[in-house]
């Protein structure tokens, strides 16, 4: 486990929304363990049908308990610890042309976390944030990664540097990761093939093929040198074409 390099400590900006439209999707805390999928559907059936969806279910036959999501049929039933969805995106500076070069992705956000507190805390600690973004599932509900944008690379390099972000509320204590946000490139090396391999250390910095990577990042010499890679299994990125 990494110890985070910074610490930002404050009160997250109120949200205050009219005519909110809540995603269908609502987290269920504190949940007893023994639990059982039609008790949940009948304690709630006062509020309408609802899906169970148990975490990380489709991993392991027995699936975490302590928490489940919970999915209704419609938006005007939710009424747990809702997701508003117009709390997934802010912008700082409308005019700005987003550039995924001086993008980070963000990991491990906590669940009550909106993309304006995050822009927030961003620019606290390193300046120049333009836009934030929380990446969200199907149903529209958060799942625990972002995307923050800055207006210049100074900005950007030091949140790279960074890596690892404590983030202290009132309501919450959340240590948060910060990589380079990955997009699709060329090897900046021999410019021929695709890069999937990405060099965070600052003397690298760059996209690899993996003919390149092995032959600039030899074992015995950048042992340390880890690559990133945009479709790892452990993490995925969410496109910022969406918002661009």
């Amino acid at each position: 486990v990494c110890d985070a390099t910074c610490t930002w400590s404050g009160q997250l900006p109120t949200r205050i929304h009219k005519n909110p439209i809540y995603s269908c999707k609502v987290f269920l805390g504190g949940v007893p363990w023994d639990v059982t999928e039609s008790a949940l559907k009948q304690t709630f059936l006062h509020y309408g049908n609802i899906q169970v969806e148990w975490p990380g279910k489709e991993n392991s036959a027995n699936p975490p308990r302590g928490y489940v999501y919970i999915l209704f049929e419609f938006e005007r039933q939710v009424q747990i610890i809702p997701w508003v969805i117009s709390d997934s995106n802010y912008v700082r500076c409308p005019s700005y042309q987003l550039d995924p070069a001086k993008t980070v992705f963000v990991g491990a956000l906590h669940g009550m976390l909106s993309a304006e507190g995050l822009a927030n805390i961003m620019n606290d600690l390193f300046g120049g944030v333009v836009y934030s973004g929380i990446d969200t599932d199907k149903h529209k509900y958060p799942i625990g990664s972002g995307r923050v944008t800055f207006n210049n690379v100074q900005s950007y390099r030091k949140a790279v540097r960074a890596a690892f972000i404590e983030i202290k509320t009132p309501k919450f204590t959340k240590k948060v990761q910060v990589d380079p946000y990955l997009a699709d490139s060329l090897c900046q090396l021999c410019g021929m093939q695709q890069g999937p391999y990405f060099c965070r250390d600052e003397n690298c910095f760059k996209y690899f093929c993996r003919s390149c990577w092995q032959l600039t990042h030899p074992m015995d010499v950048h042992g340390g040198h880890k690559p990133i890679m945009r479709n790892s299994k452990l993490r995925t990125q969410t496109t910022l074409s969406r918002v661009i």
